[in-house]
This record gives structure tokens, C-alpha cells and sequence, in this order.
């Protein structure tokens, strides 16, 4: 179970680190007044619950293939 839950987890952190860092960047580099800024962390914002929910759907599907699923 922990195998398909913490790949699942870590990948969801991997990406959303990610993402914190190129919108940790564009604010030093742009400034919270920037229009610009707030585009980039909107779309971050929305790429961060679009990959997550592509990760749900993916631990559904392979946790449908283990044992402690079914039971």
C-alpha cells in the first residue's frame, strides 16, 4: 500500500516544489505588483490541482491492481 501511496505523495511534492520555486523566483524577480507575477501563480495554482488530480486518478488505477484494495 505504501509503495503506490508514497510514490503518489512524493511525486505530488516534487511538483508542487517546483512550482513554489519558479513562483518564489518570478516574485523576486517581478515583484508582487506585477501583473505578470499574479498570471504565473494563478497558472501555477491551476497546474498544481490539475497534477493532482492526474495523480489521484493514476493511485486509483494502480491501486486497484493490489490486494489490500479489494479487500
Amino acid at each position: 500500500m505504501w509503495d503506490v501511496t508514497g510514490w503518489a505523495f512524493a511525486t505530488w511534492l516534487k511538483s508542487t516544489l517546483i512550482l513554489a520555486v519558479v513562483v518564489g523566483v518570478c516574485w523576486l524577480i517581478l515583484g508582487s505588483s506585477s501583473g505578470w507575477f499574479w498570471a504565473i501563480t494563478t497558472t501555477a495554482v491551476v497546474i498544481d490541482g490539475f497534477l493532482a488530480r492526474q495523480l489521484s486518478r493514476e493511485w486509483r488505477f494502480q491501486a486497484s491492481m493490489r490486494w489490500w484494495w479489494t479487500r
